[in-house]
């Protein structure tokens, strides 16, 4: 049986090199084409099939450029993952955080009613909403206020879209206060972890990200 030369296998993952403004064109890239899939009827349901590879692709790509890497980054990327998904756990079934909400089918495989996906996009929403607000020398409290204001913000632009293409659902189609409310408790204790675990650097890469984001989920509201 053959086995892997660790050096080999090291030096054919340093050729797999991306620069940053080649990341920045290829996320610029995918929202674009997303949003003209999306936005045209005949191609809307083979681009929502793609939206989990989207998310995954995304936080590849956000991460691959994360210089710093330490056990407690680490530590605190699985606490943002498996902290968001089981809120929303609890939030989907006794609605007593985010309001009387259900998911639907895009987002995928789902674990007591939550995709697994959730994680990833609570992790894509947190780091890009740092990112953000690190190019900034702020204070800690309006770092991490910004920050959280940042990750609200997204949500408010993302809910219409989500009801529309089946990413999740509210009774009466009506996204209460309580969900904005739970939205901001929530990112202000992630926000609070990440800037105090100093285990974060500023990238252009997730910046872009986030007004892809933006930007993407406005468009989608126009068409």
């Amino acid at each position: 049986m053959k086995t892997i030369n660790k050096k080999s296998y090291s030096n054919l993952f340093l050729k797999i090199k991306l620069s940053e403004k080649h990341a920045i064109f290829l996320l610029i890239a995918m929202h674009l084409v997303g949003l003209a899939g999306l936005s045209y009827e005949h191609t809307r349901s083979i681009f929502l099939s793609l939206v989990p590879f989207h998310l995954i692709a995304n936080l590849a790509l956000v991460l691959y450029f994360h210089r710093i890497w330490t056990k407690i980054f680490l530590a605190v990327c699985l606490f943002v993952m498996l902290a968001g998904f089981g809120i929303e756990v609890i939030g989907v079934q006794t609605q007593a955080i985010f309001g009387n909400y259900w998911y639907k089918t895009t987002l995928g495989y789902k674990i007591w009613g939550v995709p697994l996906l959730i994680a990833i996009n609570w992790l894509i929403v947190i780091y890009t909403s740092q990112a953000v607000v690190s190019f900034f020398k702020l204070p800690t409290l309006l770092h991490i206020l910004l920050a959280t204001l940042l990750t609200v913000g997204l949500d408010v632009l993302i809910e219409p879209i989500a009801i529309r293409f089946d990413f999740w659902d509210w009774a009466e189609g009506v996204v209460p206060l309580q969900n904005y409310i739970g939205w901001a408790g929530t990112a202000f204790v992630f926000h609070i972890i990440f800037t105090f675990s100093k285990s974060f650097q500023a990238s252009k890469v997730a910046v872009t990200l986030y007004l892809c984001e933006i930007l993407f989920f406005l468009m989608l509201q126009i068409f």
